[in-house]
């Protein structure tokens, strides 16, 4: 197959995205396997009010005390009646099947006098159905990547434009 949209994972696998490229409603960065709609996603309201599986997800790069105030932040946001309404689209994932796998949702809150990111992946089952994990980390400009950052990087990253 030839492909001007792809990632090489190093470990065997090839992430191939010149299908989604070629409906002209997607945009591939060929440095990571973020897939990003040329138009942001809508928050997956009924995904969300149907969902039985929403967790906290693992967040390894925090300290003991870090997380503990990122479960806090957390814990502030969803419990807020109908709290996915504020999320934003950041970008989308394909599996090592190069198949549409995860969406990440997420926003900048303050808590406690401290901007944090809170993220949520909506991850999509062969079946159709979503689950949902959530994680949060302190808000660092210089790393954070919103849905205007993620389509300009992925615009230039691969060798053929799209």
């Amino acid at each position: 197959m030839t492909s001007a949209y792809n990632t090489d994972l190093g470990n065997g696998v090839v992430i191939y995205a010149d299908d989604y490229v070629k409906t002209g409603r997607w945009v591939f960065d060929c440095n990571r396997s973020r897939l990003i709609s040329r138009e942001p996603l809508a928050v997956p309201i009924d995904d969300f009010e149907k969902s039985t599986k929403i967790t906290t997800g693992k967040m390894y790069t925090l300290s003991k005390p870090s997380i503990e105030k990122a479960e806090e932040f957390i814990k502030s946001i969803t419990t807020t009646p109908e709290w996915y309404r504020n999320l934003h689209y950041r970008y989308s994932v394909l599996g090592e099947n190069s198949d549409l796998s995860s969406h990440l949702f997420g926003l900048i809150s303050s808590y406690e006098g401290k901007q944090w990111t809170f993220k949520v992946w909506q991850e999509v089952g062969h079946d159709g159905n979503s689950s949902f994990e959530i994680t949060a980390e302190p808000y660092d400009p210089e790393t954070y990547v919103d849905y205007s950052k993620a389509l300009q990087s992925a615009a230039k990253s691969c060798p053929k434009s799209q």
